[in-house]
């Protein structure tokens, strides 16, 4: 009866560990970018002064996995990834970031800024 007991409390979240671990330590992107979105800028709100602001988006991602943090530059570039990705269903060559990065979370504007 104790090796269940055991597997939960040790094996379960020791598995869970490894996997964030590793996932992390790959550098793996979950949120691949389209093909629209290759043509997708990330920039500061000076440089927008100009286009047409198509919208606002916001993204979000697990900024951890079984009690292990991922690093924020990990966080940031998932979150980068889905807004560029956005950004190209709504038509958008730019996006500026308009929030912090709040518990994995990021707002984004949308602009098109090629004429």
């Amino acid at each position: 009866m104790k090796a269940p007991a055991l597997k939960q409390r040790f094996i379960l979240p020791l598995a869970s560990v490894v996997v964030a671990s590793l996932l992390t330590v790959s550098g793996c992107t979950f949120n691949k970018p389209t093909e629209a979105s290759k043509s997708v800028s990330v920039v500061k709100a000076f440089n927008v002064t100009g286009c047409e602001k198509l919208g606002t988006t916001t993204a979000q991602v697990q900024s951890s996995l079984g009690g292990v943090e991922f690093s924020e530059e990990k966080v940031q570039k998932e979150l980068i990834n889905i807004a560029k990705n956005d950004a190209g269903t709504m038509g958008g060559d730019s996006v500026v970031a308009v929030s912090p990065v709040i518990g994995g979370m990021q707002k984004f504007d949308i602009y098109k800024c090629a004429k």
